[in-house]
């Protein structure tokens, strides 16, 4: 009789034990445009979740839920104005979320209580907190390596393009005599002369370059006697040099080799002009301003350019004596460097390095973090 007694006591204090809500929280809940919040909170397994909501300022909310961590939705409602005494059975210990979420432009007011029954009195003191746990993840992938075994004397053959030859070459470009009338003649007292550079003939086995160019400029026969003074000077002294790479008075000007030469003493002078383009010709003629890229003035001229090396230029002449014309000699050549070459053949050997394809595993591990319940 006693031991039944002592039954029904435990079984009505349970009872009444069970059927007493302890508070988890109580908040004031504050939601602007497009705005969520959440609360996170441990339940034991057995406890019955008491959820009370109440509008303070606006008409709703969009939506409110109550999810079992991580997925397990257990509860949503749409634009609620009030929850009353909403109750949720907890079959597994764990986290709980609750989510507030508001789409209207002006701000919501809610106030919301949390509760909790437990099961029995053994979780009446359930720390209903949680903390993080990290979580750590292996993963083990498969993957190929080629791995250095030693290595194999491969041999071959290599063309190499390796000078053969490298020589000079005169092209003497223009020689003509030109007259220039006098200032006063009825024709005109100017006239000009076309010079073409060379083409350089460049292929895989051959390079050519133009190394400079050079000039006279000489008057009437004093200018033609001059020329002929340089020319049997240079003559003399090409043939007590072994190695003299030039063999006109022009060709060394042009090389660099000789400064100076002899010019006439006497007779008539001319103006000359180094000129681009044929436009700027026609100016020249016509007596018009114009653009050139050298001039000088004398019985006797030369000198020689390497900033022009390809296309076309021209040379203007004038004549100032008012009653005289003038015969002028005018000698352009230029020096083209060409590089003839050869391919030769070698044997060669390379050490070539032999690889074996190893199958191997990694281990990778991702840490994470979730939210657990602190016991």
């Amino acid at each position: 009789m006693e031991l039944k007694l002592l039954f029904a006591f435990l079984f009505v204090f349970n009872f009444t034990f069970s059927q007493e809500p302890i508070l988890v929280t109580e908040s004031t809940i504050m939601l602007d445009l497009e705005q969520t919040k959440e609360l996170f909170f441990s339940f034991a397994e057995g406890d019955e979740i008491v959820f009370n909501m109440e509008m303070v300022k606006g008409k709703n909310i969009k939506e409110i839920e109550i999810t079992e961590e991580p997925t397990n939705s257990l509860f949503t409602e749409f634009k609620p104005q009030r929850i009353n005494n909403r109750r949720i059975l907890v079959r597994n210990k764990g986290i709980y979320k609750f989510r507030f979420y508001s789409s209207s432009i002006t701000r919501r007011v809610c106030k919301i209580s949390i509760y909790r029954i437990p099961a029995n009195v053994s979780t009446k003191n359930f720390n209903t907190n949680w903390e993080w746990e990290t979580v750590r993840d292996t993963a083990y992938t498969a993957y190929q390596e080629d791995s250095l075994v030693g290595y194999k004397t491969i041999k071959y053959q290599e063309a190499v393009r390796e000078l053969k030859e490298k020589k000079t070459e005169e092209i003497l470009l223009f020689d003509k005599s030109q007259k220039v009338h006098s200032f006063y003649n009825e024709n005109l007292s100017r006239t000009y002369l076309k010079v073409d550079l060379p083409l350089l003939n460049n292929t895989s086995l051959r390079d050519e370059s133009l190394i400079a160019w050079s000039y006279w400029i000489g008057v009437g026969q004093e200018g033609l006697e001059a020329y002929k003074e340089n020319l049997e000077s240079v003559s003399k002294l090409v043939s007590k040099m072994a190695n003299a790479y030039y063999k006109t008075p022009l060709a060394g000007v042009a090389v660099g080799a000789i400064s100076e030469l002899i010019v006439p003493q006497t007779g008539e002078d001319v103006a000359y002009y180094f000129i681009n383009d044929f436009p700027n010709v026609e100016r020249f003629l016509n007596k018009e301003n114009f653009y050139l890229f050298d001039q000088g003035k004398g019985r006797a001229a030369y000198g020689r350019s390497d900033k022009i090396k390809q296309g076309t230029f021209y040379i203007g002449l004038s004549n100032d004596n008012p009653l005289r014309g003038i015969e002028v000699n005018v000698k352009v050549l230029a020096i083209k460097e060409i590089k003839v070459y050869e391919n030769i053949i070698y044997n060669r050997e390379k050490q070539e390095p032999q690889y074996v394809t190893l199958n191997k595993t990694k281990m990778d591990i991702n840490e994470t973090k979730k939210r657990v319940p602190v016991e």
